[in-house]
């Protein structure tokens, strides 16, 4: 089909069609044409005002209708309004009440957290102060194109400083923040839940307007945000009906609360909801123009631990634009978070702040500062206003395993066991990891543990990057605990302090981990093996424990002396620290490394030069 269009000279201009209903009538164009539908209109938008100017104009002219009106129709009217004002204003203060959830509020010139205040993560701090920019020049960002972040997600491990770094960008960029426990939106009545949603936008928006942004930060996002599905829906569908329906969450307490925030972080409300609607109608009618775009001045900051919950509609750009990985820092980012505490507490020169970091592996932020408080209380009930590398070292292991409960009813036999046990372990961290620091032997209780050896390497080190003699050396150390039994106290005198599981921290479950890696990675044959392994893996697995163990032993036997002497010493003492231990070994020659920082090419080593070279 053809259609015959013409230009400004009325000169024909055919436009080929490709199918015949495009050129036809539209029902929408014929409602809009016909008068009967521009009535209807009109009627359908109107009535309400001309049946309301009907009635004054019928009062106005008939004397009878207005003395009706004023003496008995108007008292009821008022009585109704006034009874129906009455219902609204309780059920809209009860739900006023429900709607508020438990958010607290940092407006500009408050005390917050700044950026001086956040501390080993540098690279995740230029990223804050990037968007620090943006939330400050906003405005110049929208002039040139762009729309600003909409969503920030920080999602990692707890207390690794999540809720710091929201509260650090509000602070930096002088804007009110919003802090939102997520299960605090939740309700036992159907509905409420979203209006806490709607009303904690509302208030941000407000503020937004007066400061030019806000943030509002939602803690524990997943609690709100988590993925649904068919999983979930056919578990209530088999919970027993033991609640009623509707009013008590019978469909569900959190009905439409992801819904709704998804909705508020889009905009959509600010486009095309009923304020809108009239915004629109005032810039069009009145103003004759355009209403200008709506400014999405909110920022949204979620903190979860648990990303792979999240619905995948609230992580998609739009929404969540940004993903930022909140992980526990490495060496130097430690070093700067111990040496950032440390100058607000009273310690003395043994508190060196490399030395710390190197002995706290994985720790977070949090653990670092809760760490140190210990310390310093341990100084405090000793009598000292300021806490020592000694108090440190005995608030770490209550941290990690428990209260120390020493056995006050062992034999000297089963003592000397435990001893030749601890002292196997560290005897094998020298002889075959010396890169590693002892910085305890004990054979005190504490928590699940009879005793332990904690070691830390002095450099940073990355499990993806063990080699085979690495993986090797760490099953030494593993077999070394039985290994001292076996040779310092007899073949018969074994014990089951070894322990059964797999990566249950036991000395066997160290050593089956350590083999099922390896296995994985392919090093006792052509191809890694997952899951069920065979006999030849599996044989091959054997071999290399009871190969390793072999070494252990034949060393052991070498370096008899040394053996002896520290389990004697820890016969007596019970417990030794780093300098205790690193004296005792400095004695036969096998001197305990420095702690060593590469930082921008450049090599930091605690210690003199003299000391470092040993």
């Amino acid at each position: 089909m053809t259609i015959i269009k013409t230009d400004e000279d009325n000169r024909s201009l055919a436009t080929p069609r490709r199918y015949a209903w495009e050129a036809e009538e539209t029902l929408v164009e014929q409602r809009r044409r016909k008068l009967r539908y521009r009535i209807q209109r009109f009627v359908g938008n109107n009535w309400g005002k001309a049946l309301l100017l009907t009635i004054v104009i019928v009062l106005l002219f008939d004397e009878q209708a207005m003395i009706f009106f004023v003496q008995q129709a108007l008292p009821f009217v008022l009585r109704f309004f006034m009874i129906a004002g009455l219902i609204i204003g309780q059920f809209a203060a009860m739900f006023w009440f429900l709607g508020r959830s438990r958010m607290y509020t940092i407006w500009p010139g408050q005390e917050g957290v700044s950026f001086a205040d956040y501390r080993g993560q540098p690279e995740l701090l230029e990223q804050a102060k990037q968007i620090v920019m943006l939330l400050r020049g906003v405005r110049v960002f929208e002039e040139a194109g762009g729309e600003p972040l909409n969503g920030l997600l920080l999602e990692g491990p707890p207390g690794t400083g999540k809720t710091w770094l929201a509260q650090a960008i509000s602070t930096e960029a002088g804007v009110p923040f919003f802090f939102v426990d997520a299960s605090s939106m939740n309700s036992m009545f159907i509905g409420i839940a979203p209006l806490k949603v709607m009303n904690v936008y509302r208030r941000a928006r407000r503020a937004a307007s007066e400061y030019g942004a806000s943030v509002i930060f939602i803690d524990e996002i997943d609690a709100i945000g988590a993925r649904g599905g068919m999983a979930a829906r056919s578990n209530e569908a088999r919970a027993p009906f033991t609640r009623l329906p509707i009013m008590f969450g019978g469909m569900g307490a959190g009905t439409g609360l992801l819904s709704t925030l998804l909705i508020e972080m889009s905009g959509f409300s600010l486009e095309h909801g009923w304020w809108a609607r009239k915004r629109t109608w005032w810039y069009k009618t009145i103003l004759r123009r355009n209403p200008p775009k709506p400014r999405k001045r909110v920022l949204t900051i979620g903190a979860t631990n648990r990303i792979g919950a999240l619905d995948a509609a609230l992580l998609r750009p739009g929404r969540f634009d940004k993903k930022i990985r909140v992980d526990a820092p490495d060496l130097e980012g430690r070093r700067d978070i111990i040496a950032y505490y440390l100058s607000k507490m009273a310690h003395d020169d043994s508190m060196d702040p490399l030395i710390l970091a190197s002995e706290t592996p994985f720790y977070t932020p949090a653990d670092i500062k809760y760490l140190l408080n210990e310390a310093l209380r341990y100084a405090l009930f000793d009598g000292r206003t300021y806490m020592t590398y000694r108090d440190f070292k005995l608030a770490q292991p209550e941290h990690e395993m428990g209260v120390r409960t020493p056995i006050k009813n062992m034999s000297r036999e089963a003592k000397r066991r435990l001893a030749a046990h601890e002292g196997g372990h560290a005897l094998a961290v020298r002889l075959f990891m010396p890169e590693h620091r002892i910085s305890r032997i004990t054979i005190i209780s504490q928590g699940f543990a009879l005793g332990h050896v904690s070691h830390q390497p002095a450099t940073e080190e990355f499990d993806y990057m063990s080699t085979y003699e690495h993986l090797m050396n760490r099953l030494r150390v593993s077999v070394g605990g039985k290994a001292g039994e076996m040779e310092f106290c007899g073949e018969g005198e074994q014990t089951l302090g070894v322990g059964m599981g797999i990566g249950d921290g036991s000395d066997f479950g160290n050593i089956r981990y350590v083999l099922n890696m390896m296995a994985d990675a392919g090093m006792f044959g052509p191809l890694g093996e997952s899951g069920r392994l065979s006999a030849e893996t599996r044989e091959a697995m054997e071999e290399t424990f009871r190969m390793v163990l072999d070494e252990v032993r034949l060393a052991f036997r070498l370096h008899r002396d040394m053996g002896e002497a520290l389990i004697e010493l820890l016969m007596e003492k019970e417990e030794l620290l780093a300098d205790e231990v690193e004296a005792f070994f400095d004695q036969y020659g096998l001197y305990t490394p420095k702690v060593k920082l590469y930082q921008d090419d450049d090599l930091i080593v605690v210690g003199s030069e003299k000391e470092a070279a040993q």
